[in-house]
């Protein structure tokens, strides 16, 4: 029986979908891993570097908590994606920490105002968040050891600068998984051994030319860990000035990262003094040295790490977080306009 052009047209898609659908199931594998190291390749090349130049936390929370699970989600088929997951976890914990440093907000002022029950429930919400940056934190420091190996034991052949800056926010974002576990309640269950790992870690780039490029963060990251773990600092030199010389460095090359772990470091001693001095260093510094352009996310962050600090001190001591415009500035500060000048009105 002879067919006709329509019949004829229908058999042979029907044996093209076929043939496809046969091609591409038995080659899903290979199809899968070129899409994901395309993925890969586009995300560390393209994507996070755009990300690093933006100056809107906000967005970065987003696009993070976002393209996260779509990224990573070739990971079953590529290992060069584990790069890319280093810095979306940190991503993503960051957001986590913005969320809990709110509702220790809300905290301080119900406890402020003796409400006890909503205080409660706010010091709640503010553990959990802190919970889930370890959670996500924790995930940044994974990836990191199944892209280089176990942190804290041999220093990796970096082949690229991109890499030393995977490892270098890598290892802090292990040190911040261990104390947002910490504050989380240890819900995470972070294990507290990748603190000295991060410390050796950091030691891997921590030389004049690893500081300089990554803006005193190795320095600061084994300063501030001297400070905690017993035994970890060097005989005859002090962790303190170590941590300023590396604000310093972090200062003039206009990413301040080193100097927000300073204030950190100083808020978790119960060194308010240093806190203040710290904060307002760093409101000095955006006044007058502009922030890198190709890291200038990592800058703001250290902004919002030290507003959030200023912001918890404001609380407690008036109610309410950093007035808008005074970062640098303090409730307790003498006002020059405010001071009764000593001068007799028969001089006048």
């Amino acid at each position: 029986m002879e067919l006709t052009f329509g019949q004829s047209f229908k058999r042979a898609s029907l044996a093209l979908f076929a043939v496809a659908s046969l091609t591409l199931t038995g080659c899903s594998s290979l199809v899968y891993k070129v899409a994901g190291d395309t993925t890969a390749t586009f995300g560390q090349d393209v994507m996070m570097p755009y990300l690093m130049t933006t100056d809107d936390t906000g967005i970065a929370c987003v696009a993070g908590e976002s393209m996260t699970p779509l990224m990573l989600s070739f990971s079953k088929y590529t290992t060069s994606i584990d790069q890319l997951a280093v810095l979306t976890h940190m991503v993503g914990g960051t957001c986590a920490d913005s969320l809990a440093n709110e509702a220790n907000l809300e905290y301080l002022r119900l406890a402020n105002d003796r409400r006890i029950s909503a205080a409660k429930d706010a010091r709640i919400r503010s553990k959990r968040f802190h919970a889930l940056a370890a959670k996500r934190q924790y995930k940044a420091y994974k990836a990191l050891v199944r892209s280089f190996g176990e942190i804290g034991e041999e220093c990796p052949s970096f082949s690229s600068e991109q890499e030393q800056f995977v490892w270098i926010i890598g290892t802090a974002t292990a040190l911040q998984a261990v104390l947002s576990d910490t504050l989380g309640g240890m819900e995470a269950g972070v294990p507290k051994t990748i603190a000295p790992k991060a410390m050796r870690a950091a030691a891997c780039l921590n030389t004049p030319e690893g500081n300089r490029l990554w803006w005193g963060l190795p320095k600061a990251i084994h300063a501030v860990l001297s400070t905690v773990l017993p035994g970890a600092g060097i005989e005859g030199v002090d962790p303190w000035k170590e941590m300023k010389k590396a604000a310093r460095i972090g200062e003039d090359e206009g990413v301040r990262m080193s100097q927000a772990l300073m204030a950190l470091a100083a808020n978790n001693a119960s060194k308010t003094a240093l806190v203040k001095d710290t904060i307002r260093a760093h409101a000095h510094s955006l006044k007058n040295i502009a922030s890198n352009r190709e890291f200038n996310l990592v800058d703001i962050m250290a902004t919002d790490m030290i507003t959030a600090l200023s912001d918890a001190l404001w609380t407690e001591a008036t109610g309410h977080r950093t007035p808008h415009g005074g970062l640098g500035t303090f409730w307790d500060d003498v006002d020059e306009d405010d001071v009764e000048l000593d001068i007799d009105i028969d001089d006048l």
